[in-house]
């Protein structure tokens, strides 16, 4: 195995008894899942959670928050299933967190994530905490995992707790490693930290 192979294996998310899901919109987590983005706006992250699921949610998506392109690519990821579930497919690893230190950040991001500059704009101007990217190396699960009846965490917080018995092994990443590097790197360099 050459060494950038063996980076590339040592990156891979490892297997934990208990996972943490994150509510993520289910037309953003489609997004990354394609590999359109690899970047995710927070007012607030948790500095300890490195690798958590991508858990597609309904409620409260704002397709005047998502740039037309996305939602018209993906606007079937608007509306819930009808049986009131969800399928966690993908895994992420938090690559970099970079704090926001001006609005003019969000421009050189706007490639790389799926929120209108306008609601960028909006969170970031929204108060304290503030706003953080997440650099995500997104990884497809060997199966989708059906969580039923979401609705039942309407008033969870973003962060949710999972108990199941994800497998972890043999991950393919929704981007190929040296693409995600380029990438990764162009937004690291154009915000004066690369």
């Amino acid at each position: 195995m050459n060494e950038k192979a063996e980076v590339t294996a040592a990156a891979k998310p490892q297997a934990t008894g208990k996972h943490v899901a994150v509510k993520t919109w289910s037309i953003m987590a489609r997004f990354l899942h394609e590999g359109a983005g690899i970047v995710t706006l927070h007012k607030a992250w948790d500095s300890e959670i490195r690798e958590f699921l991508l858990f597609p949610w309904y409620a409260g998506q704002d397709p005047d928050a998502i740039k037309p392109a996305v939602w018209m690519a993906w606007r079937h990821e608007l509306k819930a299933p009808l049986g009131g579930h969800t399928y966690i497919r993908d895994c992420a690893r938090v690559v970099d967190a970079l704090p926001l230190h001006s609005e003019g950040a969000l421009e050189l991001l706007d490639s790389e994530h799926a929120l209108t500059l306008a609601e960028g704009r909006r969170r970031y101007e929204s108060g304290k905490p503030g706003l953080v990217a997440l650099i995500l190396r997104v990884y497809h699960l060997r199966r989708s995992y059906k969580h039923h009846n979401i609705a039942s965490l309407e008033v969870e917080g973003e962060l949710i707790p999972v108990s199941l018995d994800v497998a972890f092994g043999g991950l393919t990443p929704a981007i190929k490693d040296d693409e995600f590097e380029r990438r990764r790197l162009r937004i690291l360099k154009s915000l004066g930290r690369g």
